[in-house]
Parts: C-alpha cells; structure tokens; sequence
C-alpha cells in the first residue's frame, strides 16, 4: 500500500485544520457537538510543562501482564493477559519497548462480546493533585487495519474513571479518551459533568485522521474547571499540529476531583454486531509520557 511521510502527512493535516476551520467554527457545524471549539494557539503542552513520568512495559516480566503492572504501576487491568503482547525497542522502531494489542474477530466492547482489546489505569506520582495535565503516546494502526465503525483509545482521568453510560454527576470524576471512527476518522470521546449524552460526548470529529501502518503521535492537555465555573479546556495535538481547543467543560463541581492518570483503553465498539471486527487485527501503542507543572 502507498505510504505518505511523515511531512506530507503534517501539511494533509493542517490542510483539514484550516479547512474545517472555514466551516462554522471546525466540528462546531456538527449539531450534536459542543460549540465551543476553536484550535490551539498555544505550543503543544510538552514543551510548556515539565516531564514528571515515562513509563514503559518491563520486559523482564514473565508475562504481557507483569510487564504491564510492573513498567506502568498499576494492579487494574482487563484484557492484558490474553490480548497484549510486549513489543522490543527494535520491533517498535522508536527506540523504546511498547505494547500490541489484539482485537480478536467478532469483539467489540468488553461488555458485549468476548473481550477483545484490553485497559488499565495508571497514576503516576508525579500527577497528583494535578489540576492541569499532559499526555502524549504513539499508536499504530496495522496495515489496512478495518476501522469498522470505530473504537475507544486511551486518554487522561480523574477520579472514579466514568465510563461505559456512567453517570457523570462533577463529584466521581471523569474520563477524557480518544476514539477512532469509520476510515480512521479521530475524536475525542468525553464523560464530564457538562455533556448531555448518556454514553459519551463526540468531540471533533473529523478533525484529523488515522492513518495505518505508521506512527502517530497523539497529544492531550486537560486544564480543570474552577468548582461552579465551567471553565475547563481540553486540547488536542496530531503530530504536533494544533487540530482542537474545547473549552467551557465542567470536569467537576468540587476540587477533590483531580488529574490522576492514564485511563489504556482500547476496543472495537459500541456495542452490537455492526461495531465487530470482522477479522483478527492489532494497534501498537509505545512511548506514554506525562507532563505536569510543579504544584
């Protein structure tokens, strides 16, 4: 298949960035999307914060599912032991170890189907009390991978995690993931006080795309609301292009609610038959860092 570099995959994106900027504010034109959407004026925020945490699986585990408790310093976990494989720095390219993981045919969600895909949640030291945030990770695709309808893939936390039609009330926390959609499209997928929907809100559709068979670099800055202010943000960062800016989110109504991690979390779904990958397939997802400004 015909591979784009990594340059001409930076210009197509700021392409979609300036295009979708002429149509009614970006994804704003979308009715079931939040208004408040605009684009990064700002340099990503891996180069405004300090790194506090770089974790990676230990290789030297006796199995996928040590290696990640032990390199990412977790004990909740679902999916690792039968759907992850660790990956060498060589098999990464990226000079790091990282993590595949398989998505079984016929799985989506882990509530609906055998469980393809896999989740765990980890809460570096040097995040708490964080009110503000930054993530950045790699993902990719396999060749020709079949984005189906779409999938969940992981971003920042806080709190109770809340997921999967959780009620979302400012006080249990809050999750701010990503998704693929149909033919690679990108989102990010929110549960916070602010959003209307029961099962997560759509955020920016549209906005960048993946492609398979290379590396993308995703990147995530949450800036927590004030308690009674809906001043929250939300930024989003492709391969270092600026592609969204939410603001106006309400993460929660009291300041016990803080950043506390990474919320891995990848599967095909949705739930139902039309969400299923109709075949065996993989993402590989290596090089997780945190940033954070000093408390």
């Amino acid at each position: 298949m015909h591979m784009t570099s990594p340059d001409s995959r930076h210009l197509a994106l700021l392409l979609t960035v300036l295009l979708s900027g002429l149509a009614s504010s970006g994804a704003a034109a979308r009715e079931d999307e939040e208004p408040s959407l605009s684009y990064p004026r700002v340099e990503p925020c891996s180069a405004r914060y300090p790194l506090v945490a770089t974790p990676q699986p230990d290789l030297t585990a006796e199995d996928a599912r040590a290696g990640v408790r032990q390199g990412f310093g977790t004990r909740r976990d679902w999916g690792v032991e039968d759907n992850v494989e660790l990956l060498e720095a060589d098999a990464t390219g990226l000079g790091e170890p990282g993590l595949r993981v398989h998505y079984p045919e016929g799985t989506s969600s882990p509530g609906d189907t055998e469980q393809g895909g896999a989740g765990f949640y980890a809460a570096p030291a040097g995040l708490t009390g964080a009110e503000r945030a930054c993530l950045t990770y790699q993902v990719r695709f396999e060749p020709g991978f079949d984005f189906v309808k779409g999938g969940k893939l992981p971003g920042l936390y806080g709190g109770d995690a809340p997921s999967g039609g959780d009620e979302v009330d400012g006080e249990s926390g809050f999750s701010m993931r990503f998704m693929w959609r149909e033919a690679g499209q990108g989102e990010l997928y929110e549960y916070v006080a602010s959003q209307d929907e029961e099962f997560g809100a759509s955020v920016g559709r549209g906005l960048w795309s993946f492609p398979s068979g290379e590396w993308v670099t995703i990147e995530q800055e949450l800036v927590l609301n004030t308690p009674g202010e809906a001043d929250g943000l939300a930024r989003v960062w492709i391969d270092g292009v600026p592609v969204l800016e939410q603001s106006e989110i309400v993460y929660r109504t009291t300041d016990e609610v803080a950043i506390d991690g990474l919320m891995f979390s990848t599967f095909f779904g949705g739930s139902g038959k039309e969400w299923r990958t109709p075949s065996d397939q993989h993402a590989d997802f290596a090089a997780f860092r945190f940033y954070a400004p000093s408390p």
